[in-house]
């Protein structure tokens, strides 16, 4: 046998270049090129068509706004769930009435957004929400010294909730705040209340000194320091009662802007007007300012316990004769100056006979006319709050 003979490197095969290899490699030249091609036309389409007869992805159903309201009620998540799908199972079966309740939706949305102004009252009255009549946030601190308080529930009644954080509020804030509310009433809320220091302090009847003008701005920053959250059947507010302002140093007048949502505890109905020159005789009386705020936001309030009216004007003595005693010197205030007929101070209840006011006489009337009003009413200026004690 012969030996094999030994290759040079020339005998050896050239290695291919990757342009070579790249036309090696379909087999059958042009023709596995073709094929190739073909091949990834064909995948493409393949692709192309699953595509398209995938089914897409199903948005969310969108709920009307008062559902979705409702819905956000239910504490537990599971029965949030099943009321959701409860909605949406129905409104698949009747979409007449969705488009019905959208359209409602759609209505609301715009009447919640439009600017809204506040309605209007006399100029010898001062108006506020009933929840701030109906509730301790504007305490009768007297000499009581004001505290710092950190979400705190504070009193209330009718169905009401007020929580409070920030320095305590007492009611000779509460009469600064009267005086913005009522300049509010000739702007869209939103836009700049316009004053000057020199006439707030004249329409509250107090001097116009420079401890004056000190004390004043003092009110404004506390009123714009506490947040307040109120929640009532129809709405939840939380923020300042005032969202801020700002004062010319040589002028001293002053823009104070109000939070428009604000606006929805009066745009429901949610208010009530006391009379002015009423409360501008009780002075200092902060008890008999706190009741006479209070009472005026009823028609003919029934009788009430001693610990409750006590709980609403913020009184915190725990002695329950001197509370009582507290209270009945201050139904005495309300008598002299007109807002009471008379009152009956019983050991554990005291009853009182307010003046009615036009208005409120056509409530009563109405009111034995016709048939009982719904649970809802509470939303009307003139509603009687039941007594809670």
């Amino acid at each position: 046998m012969q030996a094999d003979q030994p290759r040079s490197d020339d005998d050896l095969p050239e290695p291919e270049s990757d342009e070579s290899a790249a036309r090696l490699r379909p087999l059958g030249g042009h023709l596995g090129a073709a094929m190739a091609s073909l091949q990834q036309t064909v995948t493409k389409r393949h692709a192309r068509a699953e595509t398209q007869t995938r089914e897409p992805e199903e948005k969310p159903f969108e709920l009307p706004l008062m559902d979705e309201e409702e819905i956000a009620e239910i504490a537990d998540p599971r029965e949030r769930e099943r009321a959701r799908q409860r909605k949406i199972a129905f409104y698949k079966q009747y979409p007449n009435a969705y488009e019905h309740y959208m359209e409602r939706s759609e209505q609301l949305k715009a009447e919640r957004n439009k600017v809204v102004m506040l309605q209007p009252w006399a100029d010898d009255k001062r108006a506020a929400p009933n929840i701030i009549y109906r509730s301790a946030l504007f305490p009768a601190l007297n000499s009581q010294k004001r505290k710092f308080i950190k979400a705190q529930k504070v009193y209330s009644v009718g169905g009401l909730e007020v929580t409070f954080t920030g320095e305590q509020f007492d009611q000779t804030d509460l009469d600064v705040y009267l005086e913005i509310l009522n300049l509010a009433k000739t702007v869209p809320l939103g836009q700049p209340v316009k004053f000057s220091a020199y006439s707030l302090l004249k329409a509250l009847g107090r001097c116009t000194g420079k401890s004056d003008h000190i004390w004043l701005h003092s009110v404004l920053i506390r009123l714009r320091g506490g947040t307040v959250e109120m929640v009532t059947g129809k709405a939840r507010f939380f923020g300042g009662l005032i969202e801020g302002g700002i004062r010319d140093e040589i002028t001293h007048h002053y823009e104070v802007i109000i939070n428009p949502n604000y606006a929805k505890f009066f745009g429901f109905g949610l208010w009530s007007a006391i009379d002015l020159d009423q409360r501008r005789q009780l002075a200092q009386k902060s008890i008999a300012k706190a009741l006479h705020a209070y009472y005026s936001s009823h028609t003919d309030p029934a009788p009430h316990r001693y610990e409750t009216l006590a709980a609403i004007v913020g009184l915190e003595n725990k002695n329950p004769r001197d509370a009582k005693a507290k209270l009945i010197r201050a139904h005495e205030v309300l008598k002299q100056i007109g807002f009471l007929l008379d009152y009956e101070a019983g050991p554990d209840k005291i009853a009182i006979r307010a003046t009615m006011t036009p208005s409120q006489q056509r409530h009563v009337i109405k009111k034995t006319t016709k048939q009982p009003r719904s649970k809802a009413g509470y939303g009307n200026p003139n509603y009687q709050d039941p007594e809670r004690g």
